[in-house]
C-alpha cells in the first residue's frame, strides 16, 4: 500500500538531478513567460514537445530545447532558482544538480558556472534546502572540452569549493569512449573532486569494466551491469543512482517491474538510491519515485527510510552538513 502522505512529508535527498532537465512544465511556462511574455501557445508546444519520450535517443533530442531558454544569463538564472524552487516544493532537502558548462554569443563557459553557482549561493537563502553542484563533462564533445571544463572548475575552486563537490560524467552513451576522458577524469580525481559516472546506461560490457576498474564514487542507472561487475561496485561499497522512471520511458528496461532496482534492493548486493534524473523531461517527482518504488515493489515505510540514509550516506557532503541533514530527515511520527 502506498503512503504517499508520509512520503511527501518526508525531507528528501536527489543525487542524480540535470539542470536542463529538471524543469516542471508548469515552471518551463513560467520560464518563457518571464523572458518572452505571454506566448502560452508557443510555451506548450515546448513542452508537449519535451515530455512526449519514447526512447532513449529521442530523451537526448529534447535538451536543445532547455539549452535554448538557458542560453542567456537572465534565462540560466531563471531556469536554475526554478529548478530549485521545485525540489524544495516536493520536500527535498538536500540536492545536487549537474550540468555542463556551456559557451555561446552571450555566456563564455565561465560565465555560465558563475551564473549558475552564484543562484545556488542566493536561491539557498530563500529556499529551504541545501544544494551542491557537479559540473559535468559531456562525453558527446571533444576531449579538450572535458579537460577545459575540469580547469575551469579547478579555477573556480578556491571560491566556491563549499558548491562544488564532485564532477558528473554523463551525456549520450552511445557517443565517445569513456577511455579519451580519463585524463581529465583523473586531473578531477587528483584535485579530490569525486566522480559520479554514468555507467551502464547500455549494453557496453567492456566500457563497464573499465569504468568499474578506474573507479568512481557513484555509478549513475547501472542497467546493464552483469551480476559480477553489481559484485565487484558492491565490494567497494560503490552506490548505484537508480531512475525508474527515467529507464523506463527510455526503454532501457521493459518496464518497471523489470527495473534493476528491484534486484538490487532486495538482494543488497551493492548499495542503492532513488532519484530522478530529469524530472522535467520524464514528468516525475522524487516522491513519485519513492511512491512508485513503494507500490510496484511492496516497500515498507522502513524500507523508505532506509533508501533515504543510502542517499545521505552517499551524498558528496562535508561531515558537519551531513550531520545537520540526518537530523532533518531522521524518520518523524506524523501519525498517518
Amino acid at each position: 500500500m502506498v503512503n504517499l502522505p508520509y512520503i511527501k512529508l518526508r525531507r528528501k535527498v536527489e543525487l542524480h538531478a540535470h539542470l536542463n532537465g529538471s524543469l516542471s512544465t508548469e515552471s518551463i511556462k513560467e520560464l518563457g513567460k518571464k523572458l518572452y511574455g505571454a506566448n502560452t501557445t508557443a510555451m506548450e508546444s515546448i513542452c508537449k514537445r519535451l515530455v512526449d519520450v519514447d526512447s532513449l535517443d529521442h530523451c537526448f533530442s529534447k535538451f536543445p530545447l532547455m539549452h535554448e531558454l538557458t542560453s542567456t544569463k537572465r534565462g540560466l538564472q531563471l531556469a536554475t532558482e526554478l529548478v530549485i524552487r521545485d525540489f524544495a516544493k516536493d520536500n527535498v532537502i538536500y540536492l545536487e544538480l549537474r550540468t555542463t558548462p556551456k559557451r555561446n554569443a552571450a555566456m563564455s563557459k565561465m560565465d555560465y558556472m558563475v551564473c549558475v553557482l552564484e543562484t545556488i549561493i542566493e536561491s539557498m537563502k530563500t529556499e529551504k534546502i541545501l544544494v551542491r553542484l557537479l559540473p559535468s563533462i559531456d562525453r558527446a564533445a571533444d576531449v579538450a572540452e572535458a579537460m577545459d571544463t575540469v580547469n575551469l572548475v579547478l579555477e573556480l575552486l578556491p571560491k566556491y569549493d563549499n558548491i562544488i563537490t564532485g564532477i558528473d560524467f554523463s551525456g549520450n552513451p552511445k557517443v565517445g569512449k569513456f577511455e579519451y576522458f580519463m585524463p581529465a577524469l583523473t586531473k578531477a580525481r587528483q584535485h579530490h573532486l569525486k566522480l559520479a559516472i554514468h555507467c551502464g546506461e547500455i549494453d557496453n560490457p567492456s566500457e563497464i569494466d573499465q569504468m568499474i576498474q578506474f573507479g568512481m564514487d557513484r555509478c549513475g542507472h547501472g542497467t546493464f551491469l552483469s551480476e559480477t561487475q553489481l559484485q565487484e561496485l558492491g565490494s567497494k561499497k560503490i552506490p548505484i543512482e537508480c531512475c525508474l522512471t527515467s529507464n523506463v520511458k527510455c526503454r532501457t528496461v521493459n518496464g518497471y517491474e523489470d527495473h534493476h532496482f528491484k534486484h538490487i534492493f532486495n538482494s543488497k548486493v551493492a548499495p542503492v538510491i532513488l532519484c530522478t534524473d530529469d524530472c522535467g523531461v520524464f514528468d516525475t517527482t522524487l516522491s513519485k519515485e519513492f511512491a512508485l518504488a513503494q507500490q510496484i515493489y511492496n516497500l515498507t515505510n522502513d524500507d523508505l527510510d532506509y533508501l533515504l540514509m543510502m542517499g545521505l550516506e552517499n551524498a558528496f557532503l562535508e561531515n558537519r552538513d551531513r550531520i545537520y541533514l540526518l537530523k532533518e530527515i531522521s524518520p518523524p511520527n506524523y501519525g498517518i
